[in-house]
C-alpha cells in the first residue's frame, strides 16, 4: 500500500524526501482516528519510514479519551513496527498550537521519557520538513 486516501484522510509516501505525509481533512469520529492512523503506521511499515508529517490542522473532533488512545495504544506500536525511533512533525492551526501550548498535558513538545518517538509542532510545512530532514540525517545513523 503506497497511499491511503478516504473522506477524512490521505496518506502518502514521498520517495524523494522519505516523509511519509498524512493529511487530516476533516474532523473525525474516533473510529476514523483509530482507521486513520492504522492506516499511516502500516505505511510506514511497509516503506520502512520513521519520518512523518501529519497535517491536523483541519482535524477536529479529538477528545481525551482520543489521546488516551494515542498513548495507551497507538504509540506503543510504533517501536515494535518500526524498531527505531518515530519522528513525527505535526503541522497545526496557530490557534490549536497555542491550545496545546497551554495545557500543562500536551506543552512538551518531546515524548515522555523514555518512549520510542518525538513529536515536535509546527503551524508551516517548511520548517517542519526541514526539522524531518535534519532528524532524516541523525536517525540513519541511529539504526
Amino acid at each position: 500500500m503506497d497511499a491511503f486516501s478516504t473522506a477524512y484522510l490521505d496518506v502518502t509516501y514521498d520517495e524523494e524526501i522519505q516523509v511519509l505525509i498524512g493529511r487530516w481533512k476533516r474532523g473525525v469520529m474516533p473510529f476514523e482516528l483509530q482507521q486513520g492512523y492504522a492506516a499511516i503506521l502500516d505505511i510506514a511499515a511497509e516503506k520502512d519510514c520513521r519520518f512523518w508529517l501529519l497535517d491536523i490542522r483541519r482535524r477536529t473532533g479529538v477528545d481525551a479519551s482520543d489521546v488516551f488512545w494515542m498513548m495507551e495504544d497507538f504509540f506503543p506500536r510504533l517501536h515494535p513496527r518500526l524498531g527505531s525511533t518515530t519522528y513525527m512533525a505535526l503541522l497545526m492551526a496557530p490557534h490549536h498550537l497555542a491550545g496545546a501550548l497551554s495545557n500543562i498535558g500536551l506543552a512538551s513538545n518531546n515524548a515522555p521519557q523514555g518512549q520510542p518517538y518525538l513529536i515536535q509542532r509546527f503551524t508551516e510545512e517548511a520548517p517542519a520538513l526541514a526539522w524531518l530532514e535534519r532528524c532524516l540525517q541523525q536517525g540513519s545513523v541511529e539504526r
